[in-house]
């Protein structure tokens, strides 16, 4: 029987196993945040539109008891800001320009412990508190907007910039329309009966007036403006003859504003009217910068406007034409005669 063979066993010894050891995890440390200035926190809760004030009730904040938190030196601060009537101390006196008022000069004394305390629930300090809320949520308290009024001021003052007229802004964002057209006539009432001769007949409009036309059409942005005289007004039928200069030219000559003028020559144009319309249509059509197509209806009683020396004096003949005074629209004038019948 064959030995069998198994197999030998090595003597040598087995070498150990070698084992990298594992580092140990270093716990990373988190950076520590850098604390907030205190000035830019300050800033961004009176100036920023995303405050917190803006979302408030107001009177959580300001009130009597925050009031008594503060430090005298503070409540001595804020006391010098307040009208003398926010103390109980106040009495009412006599100002300084009435004849009972003594001589010597009442000095406001503003004492923080006299501070009465219904002032924080006065509706006219809730008023300019909410006020101060709205002002900051419309970013008017931000240093960007500060920049914005000085520069308009400036441009105000050098004159570089101009603030339109509220009236002219509304009358370019509201062009007149049919509609409103008819609401108006509905609205002159009876009043409307009255022709402009009725007005001429009765002394309303007299000889030597100036009828001051303005209108803004803001389909082909273009405001006109033309200053017509009366020159004559028929004895019989009452229309008006009234001069004004050709073109885009608004004002008249100084010697047809004068009394007594002299006879217009050429190029003063001469119209013979019976309406504010074929008044209005005739200057449009001297103006010649806004086409027939383009004319929106519109109530010519109240674009013209009526200027008369006051009264019999015409010794002001240097002022604004010649010395005249606006006396109303002719649709003002009109209604102003009816309600004298």
């Amino acid at each position: 029987m064959a030995d069998s063979v198994e197999p030998r066993r090595s003597t040598r010894k087995a070498k150990p196993i070698q084992r990298e050891p594992i580092p140990e995890s270093v716990p990373t440390k988190r950076k520590a945040k850098a604390d907030a200035d205190p000035a830019e926190q300050l800033r961004f809760m009176l100036q920023n539109p995303k405050s917190r004030l803006t979302k408030m009730d107001i009177s959580d904040l300001i009130n009597g008891n925050s009031w008594n938190l503060l430090s005298p030196d503070s409540q001595s601060r804020l006391a010098a800001l307040l009208p003398p009537t926010a103390f109980r101390s106040f009495k009412p006196t006599l100002g300084l320009d009435h004849p009972a008022a003594g001589d010597s000069m009442q000095v406001d004394s503003h004492d923080a412990s006299t501070l009465d305390p219904s002032l924080f629930t006065d509706a006219h300090f809730l008023a300019a508190a909410h006020t101060f809320q709205d002002h900051l949520f419309s970013d008017w308290l931000s240093d960007t907007h500060a920049e914005k009024v000085e520069k308009y001021t400036k441009g105000i003052q050098d004159g570089s910039l101009a603030a339109p007229w509220k009236d002219e802004v509304w009358e370019r964002d509201n062009p007149p329309l049919e509609e409103q057209a008819a609401a108006s006539q509905h609205l002159a009432g009876e009043a409307s009966e009255l022709k402009l001769g009725d007005l001429a007949k009765n002394s309303v409009l007299r000889e030597g007036d100036v009828l001051v036309y303005k209108r803004n059409f803001a389909n082909v942005n273009v405001l006109v403006e033309k200053d017509v005289i009366i020159q004559r007004i028929d004895s019989r039928s009452h229309s008006l003859t009234v001069l004004a200069q050709p073109g885009a030219q608004r004002n008249l000559p100084a010697d047809l504003l004068m009394p007594g003028p002299p006879e217009p020559s050429p190029p003063i144009r001469i119209m013979t009217i019976t309406s504010p319309t074929q008044l209005e249509t005739g200057l449009l059509d001297i103006d010649g910068r806004v086409d027939k197509a383009k004319r929106p209806n519109g109530n010519a009683w109240k674009a013209l406007t009526v200027w008369r020396w006051a009264g019999d004096d015409m010794g002001m003949l240097q002022g604004q034409r010649g010395g005249r005074e606006a006396q109303g629209t002719l649709f003002y004038l009109r209604a102003c005669l009816y309600q004298d019948r």
